[in-house]
């Protein structure tokens, strides 16, 4: 089941629908009957292979999610929150290579930003969550905590939360260790919009704490719709394999919070 929701998302997201246009029109153009409905769709596929790379599309569709939580710079004086909540990204076991290679950038972006924001507080404790991804690796967020440790953050000072796989999953395990006691929580700023939802929805009180930002550094909060309309006409002059990474990830983003709409996770 989940291999087929997860082929099915693959099939129906921007570079699958570009890659299933390109491969059907170039099938198509080889019949001398459906050369010229081949042709259309080899032209289809060219238009979304370059306005997902030639134009700020990316930019607009994850500036849209990362605008909702401004960063984080210190915790709040007068609320202190000692809890500091970072979910997992990717993580999975190698043997021989050091734990740096067993945690995407991303991951340990997030680590960054949570062990940056439990130095600036006294007492405060890092919860770290994150399940088993494959049954031969030990849960992400085991692997986060010995990342952690590496870097000096005292091991009583970690707690890990091993059986979640889903952005829901997460949330409803952190519940079980924190109930309703305030805390922030650091993910990516492309996953916050549905993150915060869902702690929300589950009475519990987060902190947003966006990590690894991408658009808010050139797109910043409070702009001017002249200003924002000059930075999208500069963001042409900048083509991008990156976007492509990009517009799949946002575009999970947005099934993935209209999913749980659906469900009333929201």
């Amino acid at each position: 089941m989940d291999f087929l929701k997860h082929a099915a998302e693959a099939v129906s997201s921007p570079l699958g629908l570009t890659a299933l246009l390109l491969l059907a029109g170039t099938a198509a153009s080889f019949s001398r009957r459906r050369r010229q409905p081949g042709r259309r769709l080899l032209l289809a596929g060219a238009a979304l292979f370059i306005a997902g790379t030639f134009t700020p599309l990316a930019e607009i569709l994850v500036w849209n999610l990362e605008r909702d939580y401004p960063p984080l710079p210190a915790p709040p004086a007068a609320q202190p929150a000692p809890w500091v909540v970072v979910l997992s990204g990717y993580g999975e076991d190698h043997p021989g290579f050091p734990v740096t290679s067993a945690l995407t950038g991303e991951t340990i972006g997030r680590l960054s930003e949570g062990v940056r924001l439990y130095r600036l507080m006294a007492g405060s404790k890092l919860v770290l969550s994150g399940g088993r991804l494959h049954k031969d690796s030990r849960p992400v967020s085991v692997i986060m905590a010995e990342y952690l440790k590496q870097q000096g953050i005292p091991a009583e000072d970690i707690l890990t939360e091993e059986r979640s796989l889903t952005t829901y999953e997460n949330m409803v395990e952190i519940r079980k260790i924190l109930g309703d006691r305030p805390f922030i929580l650091v993910t990516s700023a492309l996953d916050l919009r549905r993150a915060m939802a869902v702690a929300r929805k589950l009475g519990m009180q987060p902190l947003a704490a966006p990590a690894r930002i991408w658009t808010m550094q050139k797109w910043p909060r409070g702009m001017s719709w002249p200003q924002f309309g000059l930075a999208v006409l500069e963001a042409f002059a900048d083509p991008s394999a990156e976007r492509w990474t990009y517009l799949q990830w946002a575009y999970h983003e947005y099934l993935g919070y209209a999913w749980y709409g659906l469900l009333g996770r929201l």
